[in-house]
């Protein structure tokens, strides 16, 4: 645990342990009071570069003035309504991501949060697929906090334990992790392989009704799909369409932006049947969406799901101006570029061609696209201490990974290119001396 101290602190600590409930888990023990861009204040004056992004959500960094504005003039407007009328911002924000998603994907259920998002797929796959209870999902994955959510994540005990019986028919395999390990190029081959066998030993295809999977594992370890020399989404798509299974990507974490793209499959150059997002899409108001193509989504009779605070106006006026600013801004061109260049400077000072943390030679793996970076380290440890001294630095920084020995690289998508940089050296080097 990271804290910084003050009587003001202590007292506000105190009363947060005193009557909020000890399941939320903190990393830093400051008190944020506003935040600004790429910048935290904390209640004692204290101004931090945030480089978390409240977990990949304020891609325009924090209170972005357009947004706020936007926000604030639909509260004198209507804040609240649900499904008992129609309301323009949702019809002009599904329309809007209508033109951004992958492919014929072109119809979109609004709600709250990543973990509704997911929950509301995996719902409308077994609709469309009746009769078929099964999904697969991947190890590693994180797919949420709701009771579905957990049953299709696998990137931590805890997040599982004691939480039995979880919701049947979640059958998980292996994520390929061609990054690390003994022959890394074969692992997308490996785990296909898997799935084939999975399905003429003792799981039908026919019973099978999605899979689900992140195109950059999130939580998991900030891992890539394997691209080369297997497209392992672009396989993964084919043995959907051969079996009549529906392919949902969840892009909560990776979507609106965050690698370069809009979202992170369309690196891979498929369409998946469903999409989930969430996170970035309101910049740090609640909304989340899952959308696919208008023939499927009508198979959703009125009434067979449902949100009561989902696509509210006020998050969805704000989801808007974020869509039109990352447009406006040519930001995924400079995200794109920014981050490739990131991760070569990242590999050239902390690893060698193709190295790992655990091969003596190097002192991480880097991967990731745009400005969604792992940095894999030989310990959970090490990862502690690498955070602790940013946090002396007045820099906030994240780990991930099932080991959590993985730094989460998540800038705003904005950041400016000389303070991401500079604060990229300081953090090489933190590792380099840890």
């Amino acid at each position: 645990m990271i804290t910084n101290s003050t009587t003001n602190l202590k007292e506000l600590l105190a009363k947060d342990e005193q009557f909020l409930s000890n399941a939320l888990y903190r990393v830093f023990h400051i008190v944020a009071e506003r935040g600004e861009g790429p910048y935290l204040y904390s209640t004692d004056g204290i101004k931090y570069l945030d480089l978390t992004c409240g977990i990949g959500v304020t891609q325009l960094g924090h209170c972005h003035p357009e947004v706020i504005r936007a926000a604030k003039d639909q509260l004198d407007k209507l804040v609240h309504i649900s499904c008992v009328t129609h309301h323009t911002l949702n019809i002009t924000l599904a329309e809007k991501l209508s033109r951004i998603l992958p492919g014929k994907i072109n119809n979109t259920f609004f709600c709250n949060s990543g973990a509704e998002a997911v929950d509301g797929a995996i719902k409308f796959s077994r609709r469309i697929n009746k009769g078929r209870p099964n999904i697969i999902s991947f190890r590693g994955a994180f797919h949420g906090r709701t009771l579905c959510g957990t049953s299709l994540s696998s990137s931590k005990e805890l997040h599982r334990k004691y939480y039995d019986p979880l919701l049947s028919g979640i059958n998980i395999v292996d994520y390929p992790n061609c990054y690390t390990g003994k022959e890394p190029e074969k692992e997308a081959s490996r785990v296909l392989e898997s799935i084939e066998k999975l399905f003429k030993s003792s799981l039908p295809p026919d019973s099978v009704s999605a899979m689900i999977i992140e195109p950059v594992i999130g939580e998991g370890g900030y891992i890539p799909s394997p691209l080369k020399p297997v497209n392992f989404l672009r396989e993964l798509r084919k043995i959907c369409d051969k079996n009549g299974i529906m392919l949902i990507c969840d892009e909560v974490q990776s979507g609106i932006g965050r690698t370069g793209k809009w979202f992170a499959v369309e690196h891979y150059d498929i369409e998946p049947d469903i999409i989930t997002m969430a996170k970035g899409l309101g910049n740090g108001l609640p909304i989340g969406g899952f959308s696919a193509q208008k023939e499927k989504m009508s198979e959703m009779l009125p009434g067979s799901h449902g949100s009561t605070f989902g696509g509210n106006p006020v998050s969805c006026a704000a989801a808007i101006k974020t869509l039109e600013v990352i447009e406006r801004d040519k930001i995924l061109d400079y995200v794109s570029k920014t981050g490739s260049e990131l991760i070569k400077h990242l590999e050239g000072e902390l690893s060698t061609k193709g190295g790992s943390a655990f091969d003596g030679k190097s002192k991480a793996n880097v991967r990731g696209f745009g400005f969604m970076i792992g940095i894999e380290l030989f310990s959970k440890d090490i990862a502690e201490k690498v955070i602790q001294e940013c946090f002396k630095e007045k820099i906030l920084i994240l780990s991930a990974g099932v080991e959590q020995n993985i730094i989460r690289f998540i800038p705003p998508l904005n950041i400016e290119r000389d303070l991401l940089f500079n604060a990229t050296d300081k953090i090489i080097g933190i590792i380099n001396k840890t």
